[in-house]
């Protein structure tokens, strides 16, 4: 993502908007072109010559802020690594070593100093059987500038402008005081993915709303805290990106920008921002996976779905792997608990005592340190299984356990 420094943004009365690049523009579009090419011309050298060459370039023109955003996030799908056959820090300790021990160290030997810089180079190359050419690169080589570039894909030059123009947006968020968001016609998957971030980054958040209607989620911004983090800004920042592959949605954040007054940033769908986190499959495992394809080829008037029901628990969402629906009306839902940890187990246990589906199906993994007992205050069916999930007894819990939706309602 892009530092505060590297933020472009435009102020008019009390609203803050990022300050977007034309992915189409011909300008920005050869020169990300140049910085991928300066990138992969410097693949397996330093860091520091690598960021010399950039120099160079940025200061060709005035558009130096613009060339440092696009640098920063080739940067961040660049991999560089320490290049030296022995740990750096115990070449040190034995050059200092040695040095301590024969000081001083001179570059010609005469009567009285007899202990020379390359004596002591090939000293030390000899006992860790190693070049003394070795022991100079790798002295220093866990230094930030003299780590090599040893990873970069190339990405195109669209990428990078599409890239840059969310982390803009990103980057705005750093200092949010709250952000409400509002979902709507979307796929049940579109939703489920939100909420995974949410989670997965541990927003602090509100929900309202279902399926039908869509879903109003109001999320604390670090500016909210009692002290600004920058953690949980990023944090804040690095969740955008899944809300960008929902198809209707609009954003709106107040932002606390220094002392000033706060400011409004919004966003919608329409500004045609693209996600570069990868588009979830439909499924989250290859255990949900074989269980689907095996369910198809069974001979059964239930018709399984996936992920298209979303239970409202006050303060967060429970969205099931699966449901059944039976041509008279009967629907049943599923939840796999395949996970071991006990801390998932305890809140996945708890998130289904608050849901409260009498229809519900658990499909629990034998290799959980749990029994029956622990499901005892939860409603529905339990069923255990080893390695895969056997159709077949999913369906006798379905059939003991599915009611028309009505019922429920009631």
């Amino acid at each position: 993502m892009l530092p505060l420094d590297l933020l472009r943004y435009r102020i008019q009365e009390d609203e803050v908007s990022p300050r977007y690049l034309n992915p189409k523009n011909k300008k920005y579009r050869a020169i990300a072109r140049d910085l991928i090419e300066i990138y992969t011309a410097h693949l397996n050298t330093t860091k520091g010559s690598l960021a010399s060459t950039l120099a160079d370039y940025e200061a060709a023109d005035t558009n130096y802020q613009v060339k440092r955003g696009f640098a920063k996030l080739l940067e961040d799908r660049s991999e560089f690594t320490i290049q030296s056959p022995v740990e750096p820090e115990v070449l040190r300790e034995k050059i200092f070593a040695y040095g301590s021990k024969h000081h001083p160290i001179v570059t010609k030997s005469d009567r009285l100093h007899r202990h020379t810089r390359p004596k002591a180079l090939a000293k030390i190359a000899d006992e860790l059987n190693i070049s003394s050419e070795a022991v100079m690169d790798g002295m220093y080589a866990d230094l930030e500038e003299n780590r090599v570039l040893t990873g970069f894909e190339p990405p195109t030059a669209e990428w990078l402008l599409d890239r840059y123009n969310v982390a803009l947006a990103q980057a705005m968020l750093y200092r949010a005081s709250e952000m409400t968001i509002r979902i709507y016609r979307n796929i049940p998957t579109k939703y489920k993915l939100v909420f995974q971030f949410i989670k997965f980054f541990k927003l602090m958040h509100a929900v309202e709303g279902n399926n039908t209607d869509g879903y109003q989620i109001v999320l604390d911004g670090p500016a909210s805290m009692f002290r600004l983090s920058q953690k949980y800004g990023i944090q804040m920042a690095l969740f955008l990106p899944a809300l960008l592959h929902c198809d209707r949605w609009w954003l709106d954040a107040t932002i606390v920008m220094n002392k000033n007054n706060p400011l409004r940033f919004s966003l919608t769908d329409e500004a045609g921002l693209q996600s570069h986190y990868r588009d979830p499959g439909e499924f989250d495992s290859e255990l949900e996976r074989i269980f689907a394809t095996q369910f198809d080829k069974i001979d059964t008037e239930w018709t399984l779905e996936r992920e298209t029901d979303i239970i409202d628990l006050k303060d967060t969402v429970m969205i099931p792997d699966f449901a059944f629906s039976h041509p008279d009306g009967r629907r049943a839902l599923m939840e796999i608990v395949g996970f071991w940890t006990p801390d998932y187990l305890q809140k996945k246990l708890w998130k289904l005592k608050r849901a409260a589906m009498p229809n519900m199906i658990i499909a629990v993994s034998d290799q959980l340190n749990c029994s029956t007992e622990d499901f005892r205050d939860i409603p529905g069916e339990v069923l255990f299984f080893k390695t895969r999930i056997k159709p077949k007894a999913v369906l006798e819990k379905v059939e003991a356990c599915a009611i028309v939706e009505k019922e429920r309602e009631t």
